[in-house]
């Protein structure tokens, strides 16, 4: 069954509200775009109390520009707007950004805030600022993004923003970080390596994202997709190939996949969903999606709680098909061994292993797989938290004779381990290169450790 990963927000960080929400899931996420670091740090004490082994994403404010406006702004229809810094005397209305305006396409046409919502037609541009004629009436809220579609963002800026936001966030009790608008697996890495024990969570958001997938998804711990930005940036017409192409490369890999954006909008202002939004979670679902983000509706709407018992009911009754994606470029160096678990039919799987890699390889032959995950790395454990599959996490240091450790745990577990099974297969990794390498496909019987044939039903 898909999770949900709930946003906390000004409306939802009270104890009664956490302490609901926590009945429901572990996997919470803050916003870095708003609110204070000292708001955040007494989130996350927060949610610790009403759960303390929560999974917490973190989202890092990333490099796209948002609107400075501190009050909303009414703006007309054909009314031309200046987003940036223009040149002194500018008599038209000037919306300051956060950051800098995108390196963009010179043929652009049109360009849009608050996810594609409110679109305006290019009218010219320069250094610091862009300007547009608004094709409809509407109120601009407050730290509303703007978006150029098949734009294309300067990575070192952008890792020196998220640099400097991770320094902050040195002393927060945190498990991953969302990255925004990522365009490159490199990037991934670089991130990887000053937040080594953090669960990376990439988002493709933009064409250069979308073009650079691959890469990214090998790179990453986890990926979501920001269905807002990313149909902005691409134009709606390429969403949906969008999205089944992100969801099989990720798959594909193995990697829990999160979806984001508007997934249940409707209910700030209904107690039900609209029919296309339930479709939409169902498509989730078809497409191997492990968890449903949910935004604005918990992290400003006072309908959050009935909002999550509708989502958490639903889900019970919307069955996840994920099927292995061989369509999509994966090069494994030992498919075979993954492979032969799949013949292993109605047997639990025991994978031991230290880096990962063996939990990744697994899940990309066998998406809709089952597995007791032996491991002592911290990392590992919090990157299962994300994923729908049903994992039974055993954490036990393989010490340096795993063979002798893995039978000595066997034994401690064999009741609930045999429960239903006459044999389980174990698989040790040891050799760690680019990719996993099982180095011991062992099949266990219940005989092995002195318990009877189960009787036959």
């Amino acid at each position: 069954m898909m999770k949900m990963l709930i946003t906390i927000g000004p409306a939802s960080v009270d104890d009664m509200n956490l302490t609901k929400f926590a009945k429901k899931t572990k996997l919470f996420r803050l916003n870095g775009s708003h609110g204070t670091l000292e708001w955040h740090r007494a989130a996350i004490s927060s949610i610790r109390r009403a759960c303390p082994d929560a999974f917490i994403l973190m989202d890092i404010p990333g490099i796209k520009p948002r609107t400075s406006n501190t009050t909303p702004i009414f703006i007309e229809k054909t009314q031309e707007v200046v987003f940036g810094e223009p040149a002194l005397g500018e008599e038209r209305l000037v919306v300051e950004l956060t950051k800098t305006v995108p390196k963009h396409d010179e043929y652009l046409t049109k360009f849009s805030v608050n996810d594609g919502q409110f679109e305006f037609d290019y009218v010219t541009s320069d250094t610091g600022y862009i300007v547009g004629r608004s094709r409809s009436n509407f109120t601009l809220l407050e730290k509303k993004g703007i978006n150029l579609p098949g734009s294309i963002y300067d990575e070192t800026k952008q890792f020196e923003i998220y640099n400097q936001f991770l320094k902050n966030l040195v002393d927060m009790d945190i498990d991953g970080l969302g990255l925004s608008f990522v365009q490159t697996g490199e990037l991934v890495s670089k991130i990887k390596i000053i937040a080594p024990g953090l669960v990376l969570v990439a988002k493709v958001e933009n064409s250069e994202g979308l073009r650079n997938c691959v890469e990214i998804v090998r790179q990453s711990d986890a990926i979501m997709i920001d269905r807002g930005d990313l149909a902005a940036e691409i134009g709606f017409d390429n969403l949906f190939p969008a999205i089944n192409y992100i969801s099989d490369q990720t798959k594909a890999h193995g990697k829990p996949l999160i979806m984001a954006t508007e997934n249940l909008e409707t209910m700030l202002e209904r107690n039900v969903p609209s029919k296309s939004e339930v479709m939409s979670i169902a498509h989730s679902a078809s497409i191997g999606v492990d968890c449903i983000m949910l935004s604005e509706e918990t992290a400003t709407s006072k309908t959050g709680q009935a909002t999550v018992a509708w989502l958490e009911n639903f889900l019970t009754s919307c069955p996840r098909v994920n099927q292995p994606k061989s369509s999509s470029t994966v090069l494994k160096k030992f498919p075979s061994i993954w492979r032969s678990l799949l013949s292993l039919e109605a047997m639990p799987i025991i994978i031991a292993t230290k880096s990962g890699y063996a939990l990744f390889e697994y899940f990309s032959v066998a998406p809709d797989g089952t597995l007791i995950l032996v491991t002592q790395n911290k990392k590992l454990s919090k990157i299962c938290d994300l994923y729908a599959n049903k994992i039974e996490l055993i954490q036990k240091d393989l010490g340096h004779f795993p063979a002798e450790t893995l039978w000595g745990l066997i034994k401690d577990n064999r009741d609930w381990l045999f429960e239903k099974s006459e044999q389980i297969a174990a698989v040790y990794v040891t050799k760690y290169v680019n990719t996993a390498r099982a180095n011991s496909i062992t099949i266990f019987d219940r005989s092995d450790f002195g318990l009877e044939p189960l009787l036959a039903e």
